[in-house]
């Protein structure tokens, strides 16, 4: 079978296009790519960063020029056009870990820059945990100036960070609620500049810290907080909601928990090599059957808070029935989500086999963040 190159590109591309990119920006980078005539990692990675970078420079020059003129509203605009480049990059898989984390630097960099023009606050903080130190993002949904506001923890999964949550974040604001979103042990600048690995030794001391430090905001009503995450986020979310029964309310989408995956179809980037070690706290001599046995933790226990689960039977990761598994662990109040609309992309388009399909269904997001807004907000 013959590959074209955007096929190999699809789980980047299905995750820069929910993560905003804006969709010409998209198709004028892959016909670049349609254009290389080897098929060659090497030439793949420098023509896709290349195209991203060029279009960064020319939007952070056009922001720029906005502020000079006084036009903030265009200079948002164009400072997140900027990120989404910088983040495009991001998605790319690479054994080069220096590499990986400058051009993490770069996405970090350009989002604080777009943070600033937004109208609603936006607080960085750093929440200490039992290992390190774990930065996150505090999201209101407006000035800041009120008194109790309910709140939902966001979880990035292995692969991603906090930058990446804005799109599980914005549905939330738009329903009055903050959003706390963390770099978790193993992502963003929690692994690239405070050490934090994703392993069961770090990961649930991160769950209690963030609740912790939520909780005990002035400005956040710690009776009003509930959990969601996405694929490794929603398995964390569930974690974290056993941990602390006073959460209120949790979503789970399309949870992934390494241990009881498929593992003949998590993709290999995320099983072995330089970047999968140096995420996990791996040397190259270590195998993952110690770092699995110890992430069954994750599983552990049941929650009594309010619990939605989305899943489908397309998850080439996890199976219906290591879906429904977890689910009967709530024993509270429980809705689930059953998606058997057909993705638009599968695994068996992309060679990487990395294609989470849960990503794909953008508007279920909505339906969570009702189910959440429902549980923490007074209702007119």
């Amino acid at each position: 079978m013959k590959w074209r190159i955007r096929d190999l590109l699809n789980p980047v591309m299905t995750r820069s296009l929910l993560y905003g990119t804006n969709p010409f920006d998209m198709e004028y980078v892959l016909k670049r790519m349609d254009a290389i005539k080897t098929m060659s990692g090497k030439e793949i990675k420098n023509v896709w960063l290349g195209e991203w970078y060029a279009k960064a420079d020319k939007y952070h020059a056009m922001a720029e020029e906005s502020v000079t003129l006084g036009n903030r509203i265009s200079a948002c605009a164009y400072s997140k056009l900027e990120t989404q480049c910088h983040y495009a990059c991001y998605m790319i898989n690479m054994d080069n870990v220096e590499k990986k984390q400058s051009i993490y630097e770069k996405l970090m960099e350009s989002y604080k820059i777009y943070l600033s023009y937004k109208k609603n606050r936006t607080e960085y903080v750093e929440i200490p945990t039992a290992n390190s130190i774990m930065p996150a993002y505090l999201h209101y949904p407006d000035n800041g100036e009120k008194e109790n506001y309910p709140c939902v923890i966001t979880y990035s999964g292995i692969g991603s960070c906090k930058e990446e949550l804005e799109m599980l974040a914005e549905p939330l604001l738009q329903r009055g609620i903050a959003v706390l979103a963390t770099d978790m042990p193993g992502t963003g600048s929690a692994l690239f500049h405070h050490g934090l690995k994703c392993n069961a030794q770090m990961l649930d001391p991160a769950f209690d810290a963030a609740f912790e430090f939520i909780s005990k905001r002035a400005d956040i009503d710690s009776s009003r907080i509930g959990n969601f995450g996405l694929c490794m986020g929603g398995g964390y979310a569930f974690r974290a909601t056993v941990k602390h029964p006073e959460i209120k309310c949790c979503a789970s989408l399309f949870p992934l928990f390494l241990n009881i995956a498929d593992m003949t179809s998590i993709p290999i980037w995320m099983k072995r090599g330089k970047w999968s070690n140096f995420q996990y706290g791996l040397d190259m001599t270590q195998e993952n059957d110690n770092f699995l046995e110890g992430m069954k933790i994750l599983e552990e226990g049941s929650i009594s808070a309010d619990f939605l689960m989305v899943y489908s039977e397309d998850d080439n990761w996890m199976t219906s029935e290591a879906s429904i598994s977890l689910y009967e662990k709530a024993l509270g109040n429980k809705e689930k989500i059953f998606v058997d609309e057909k993705p638009a992309y599968v695994s068996e388009e992309s060679i990487m086999h990395a294609m989470p399909v849960g990503e794909q269904f953008h508007w279920i997001q909505h339906k969570a963040a009702d189910f959440l807004a429902a549980r923490l907000t007074e209702k007119e």
